[in-house]
């Protein structure tokens, strides 16, 4: 008996993981820049450092491929980052990875929001925006 109930569990476990990954299938998000401020370690605040580039306006998150593709502006259009991590928690999408260094997270939550946190050596970056379900814009 005990068997026959264990095979069950896992049986709803697999079956679970697979309409998972299924539900995560063409998921993607197109994401608008509103605010940007970074913390320096000796408590400096201010917009984020970017050398001679241009802040990003717009991405899009894709859940399948695991990556965030600038789209604006023009000059960045087409950097891909990619993530380690994207998870559905509680109606929220939870995005994260690490890049030369960097982590990167990012919460978009079932209203919309957006909050992308890059954290370096000594210094945090907050990014607040929006977001629009691929599918909704169409």
């Amino acid at each position: 008996m005990i068997m026959r109930t264990m095979k069950i569990g896992a049986a709803v476990v697999i079956a679970a993981l697979v309409a998972g990954d299924e539900a995560w299938a063409g998921h993607s998000w197109i994401c608008s820049v509103a605010s940007a401020v970074a913390v320096d370690e000796d408590g400096t605040i201010g917009p984020p450092d970017l050398g001679d580039r241009e802040r990003p306006t717009f991405f899009r998150l894709d859940a399948e491929k695991k990556e965030l593709t600038i789209l604006g502006p023009d000059s960045r259009r087409g950097e891909v980052t990619k993530l380690e991590s994207v998870q559905e928690m509680d109606g929220q999408h939870v995005f994260s990875g690490v890049e030369n260094g960097r982590v990167i997270s990012v919460i978009i939550t079932k209203e919309g929001r957006v909050t992308l946190s890059i954290i370096s050596d000594g210094v945090v970056w907050s990014v607040f925006g929006h977001a629009l379900r691929d599918e909704d814009r169409k």
